[in-house]
């Protein structure tokens, strides 16, 4: 039931977009603009991306694979602060393209590093004693992971074109930017039907995805690569994890020299800010562990309502709570907000909670004569407890950062801290937005740091 609702939303906004659909432009500049940036994203992600995955693969500690995950949780707002921080020329199309290109290569090293991980070792060695590395490469690595590079491929692509906060700030006129215009327009419906085609490539990708490894196994592979090969890619892979997740630290420390009062001033917006990333995070986390191990039919809507622009999730709430007349009592409260962010987020905490177990070992425990409560305590607790630590900490970054739903829904009054953020940024970068900025910055590093030491995320 409770999966049900989390897919709302997402119907909520389809139903908008086809009742618009028809009487609207077709907005062929915006979709111009976002061919460049979603594919020059692509590009420099795959670019960055495929070395990184080769070294994370053949990595045995936690501390690539963070720095990695790292850049992928940030607020893209922080990537275009420290753009401007290193006062660097406003960008255009291309500008955009880096900035998402350098926060998305960690989708293209991540689900490469899932491929390469389930790459039976006994096939690389009997190649490895009839081949030189590069054939074994060319024949038996890439048609292995040729399959999650398009794959990544496609959720860059998705995912860049989806983003409005980066190509808003800079007044790039993609197609996610035009939902938000069209949005603060009141032209519902007029933006839903923009974004008709995101929702189709969404759902594409789902069913893409739902054949694709996500989580890494927890060995790592048997080594495919060696010397320079392996040099290079390490040393690339450190390039991509100074850029993404170092550099921008050093930028924001330099400018936020009155960081504490700053914050100070901001007390409101960070206290409401921890309350809705918390009431998001238990909720999801507390639906995952309750609900049936296993796959669900829904995976792909709520997958498609991650990787599609804040505002689906949020404008489909608000039109069911209109419709069904709940928004009096929904929306004052910022429970109407709450329910939109875990419908945007929950793919997040069902993917490392959806099977903790593996059947086997209950089937094992079922046999020996095991209660179920004696199954819970003994087998299945001590599996679930980190894997709902580290899914719960990752959802409540994101939610710190989230924007779309944030901007449609928050009670008046009310915002969150990254809405503070992105409104000041529209006036330049000063003290004030580095402050902030490195807040940001190192929660989500800290939070980062604790879900992935806390909560080993394996696929059973």
């Amino acid at each position: 039931m409770v999966g049900w609702l989390l897919a709302a939303p997402l119907a909520g906004f389809v139903l908008e977009a086809a009742l618009g659909a028809g009487g609207f432009p077709l907005h062929l500049r915006s979709w111009g603009s976002t061919l460049i940036v979603a594919g020059g994203a692509t590009l420099l992600a795959l670019l960055c991306g495929i070395p990184a995955g080769a070294a994370l693969a053949h990595s045995k500690s936690s501390l690539p694979r963070t720095l990695t995950l790292f850049p992928l949780l940030l607020p893209p707002m922080l990537a275009a602060a420290a753009w401007l921080g290193a006062r660097l020329p406003v960008p255009g199309p291309g500008g955009c393209a880096v900035i998402l290109g350098s926060l998305y290569c960690p989708v293209v090293a991540l689900l490469l590093d899932a491929s390469l991980r389930r790459l039976p070792a006994e096939q690389i060695e009997a190649a490895s004693l009839q081949f030189r590395a590069a054939q074994v490469l060319r024949r038996v690595v890439w048609p292995h992971a040729r399959p999650a590079l398009l794959t990544a491929a496609f959720l860059v692509f998705l995912l860049a074109a989806s983003e409005f906060t980066v190509p808003a700030l800079f007044v790039v006129p993609t197609i996610s930017m035009t939902v938000y215009e069209e949005m603060s327009a009141f032209r519902s419906a007029s933006a839903a039907s923009a974004a008709l085609p995101l929702i189709l490539l969404a759902l594409a990708l789902a069913a893409m995805l739902r054949r694709a490894p996500s989580l890494p196994a927890p060995a790592p592979v048997r080594a495919f690569l060696g010397g320079a090969w392996l040099t290079g890619c390490r040393a690339a892979a450190v390039l991509v994890w100074g850029a993404t997740a170092l550099l921008p630290a050093l930028i924001f420390a330099l400018r936020a020299g009155a960081f504490f009062k700053t914050i100070a001033l901001h007390l409101d917006a960070v206290g409401w800010s921890l309350l809705v990333a918390g009431a998001t995070s238990v909720l999801l986390v507390a639906w995952s562990s309750l609900s049936p191990p296993g796959r669900s039919r829904l995976e792909p809507l709520w997958l498609a309502t991650l990787v599609l622009p804040g505002v689906v999730a949020g404008l489909g709430a608000l039109k069911i709570a209109e419709r069904s007349g709940l928004l009096p009592y929904a929306a004052p409260s910022g429970a109407l907000l709450v329910v939109a962010l875990m419908a945007r987020f929950a793919f997040v905490a069902w993917l490392p909670l959806r099977q903790p177990v593996e059947r086997s070992q209950l089937e094992a425990a079922q046999l020996a004569g095991l209660s179920r409560f004696r199954i819970w305590k003994t087998i299945v607790f001590p599996e679930l407890l980190p894997r709902a630590a580290a899914a719960g900490a990752l959802v409540f970054v994101l939610v710190q950062g989230e924007i779309g739903a944030a901007v449609l829904l928050s009670p008046p009054g009310r915002m969150t801290e990254a809405q503070h953020l992105f409104n000041l940024m529209h006036y330049g970068y000063d003290g004030v937005v580095a402050s902030l900025a490195l807040f940001l910055f190192g929660a989500t590093a800290l939070i980062t740091w604790g879900a992935m030491n806390v909560g080993r995320l394996r696929t059973h």
